[in-house]
């Protein structure tokens, strides 16, 4: 959910909550002082009868007049003076009338008498009830206000904060732009601009920082192995060099190709982390294993493999070199280690690409594309599945690994 969204929802909630509250409170509250104010008007009703026994000795004559009623009733004994609130039938409309009544003791010549005055109420609550659905209007206008207000207006407000998450989701590394924020008067937004830009110069000047240390370090690592290379071919050219020599200079010779793949692959894996392939093209994926397969059908003659190949065409977004990286250290890796039962397996299918070999044991599918692991039978560098999984990071794509039946099953979900 975004912010403005959850801001206006706690915002209305809250308000229309703390409004229906102080609507009630205030319905109560009025209901109260009109109640009061109605057994005033009975109050100053009683001492007028009162006044009249007191004066005449005799009770003043029962009347009806528009809301008001006074009757009196002979008792053995003094009534208890008391407020209360009922129905009362309506003579001139044959209904019920809700009225507030009060009932006192009249003493006349030693007679007791009960006095009943009762007051309409209906006119009072028609009032409380027209308060309170103007009330309820009024609740249900400003939630309509502060919604709209939240709207509109903040949405306007937070544009500045919409402006620079929008530069961040377009910032490249390798095509930096500084972050853009809209010109405002809020502080907040100002210092946050100031910060992404500090933190972004920051980032651009480490990328570059490791982007030249990585191509220098590669290239320097390159010229004194390609230098060893040159001094091996001349050293094996000599003449008086017996057969331990040449054994110890074929072991020389398998150690600087080895060093010079690890540079390369830790060379291609920086240049991934780092974004440099950026470029994107739509990749036929069985081409690029037919090509493969081709590449390598000599050494899968010598290695008296068979590939079974079970290929439908398939499009991806992605750059060519790395599509053509990843399909290769996939096959190269099954052929590596086939184990004794010499056949390899290649299923592509419009979302998913999946290679199988034999083999002894289970992987640690934990451990298996970290950089450098390798299993106990394993000669490489333990790199080529550590590039798999980066390529497949990259572009999203979900890279597993399961053994079954004997058979390491590689899977890339594109």
């Amino acid at each position: 959910m975004k912010l403005h969204a959850q801001y206006s929802r706690v915002t209305i909630t809250s308000s229309i909550l703390i409004l229906l509250i102080a609507g009630f409170g205030y319905f109560f509250l009025l209901s109260y002082v009109l109640r009061e104010q109605l057994d005033g008007a009975l109050k100053v009703e009683e001492v007028e009868i009162l006044d009249h026994v007191k004066k005449n000795n005799t009770l003043p004559e029962a009347t009806t007049f528009k809301d008001q009623r006074i009757w009196f009733v002979k008792t053995e004994a003094p009534v208890k003076r008391h407020f209360s609130t009922l129905n009362i039938k309506d003579s001139t409309e044959n209904g019920d009338e809700l009225s507030r009544q009060l009932v006192f003791p009249v003493n006349v010549n030693g007679n007791y008498y009960a006095a009943f005055v009762s007051k309409s109420q209906e006119e009072t609550e028609d009032l409380v009830w027209i308060i309170l659905l103007i009330t309820l209007g009024l609740i249900l206008l400003s939630g309509l206000i502060i919604f709209f207000y939240n709207r509109f207006l903040l949405r306007k407000l937070w544009q500045p904060f919409y402006s620079i998450l929008a530069s961040i989701k377009n910032f490249k590394l390798n095509a930096p732009t500084p972050i853009y924020v809209q010109k405002t008067s809020i502080d907040e937004f100002k210092q946050m601009n100031e910060s992404l830009n500090i933190m972004t110069g920051k980032v651009i000047n480490d990328y570059l920082s490791l982007k030249n240390f990585t191509d220098h370090a590669s290239h320097e690592l390159q010229t004194p192995l390609a230098v060893v290379n040159s001094k091996l071919d001349v050293l094996i050219q000599n003449p008086h060099l017996d057969e331990s020599g040449h054994k110890l200079i074929q072991g020389i010779y398998d150690a600087v190709e080895k060093m010079s793949k690890i540079c390369q692959s830790l060379l291609l894996l920086s240049k991934i982390e780092n974004d440099q392939f950026y470029e994107k093209e739509q990749v036929n994926i069985k081409q690029v294993v037919e090509n493969k397969l081709f590449e390598l059908e000599e050494w899968i003659k010598t290695d008296s493999l068979s590939v079974v190949t079970e290929l439908i065409p398939a499009t991806i977004s992605i750059n060519r070199q790395l599509a053509e990286i990843l399909v290769s250290n996939l096959i190269i890796n099954a052929i590596k280690y086939s184990g004794e039962r010499k056949e390899i397996m290649i299923c592509l299918e419009n979302s998913s690409f999946v290679i199988s070999n034999f083999g002894k044991k289970e992987l640690d599918p934990q451990l298996i594309f970290n950089r450098f692991w390798k299993s106990d039978y394993s000669d490489g560098s333990g790199l080529g599945l550590a590039i798999v999984n980066q390529i497949c990071e990259k572009y999203n794509f979900k890279l597993t690994y399961e053994f079954k039946s004997q058979q390491h099953f590689f899977r890339v979900n594109f």
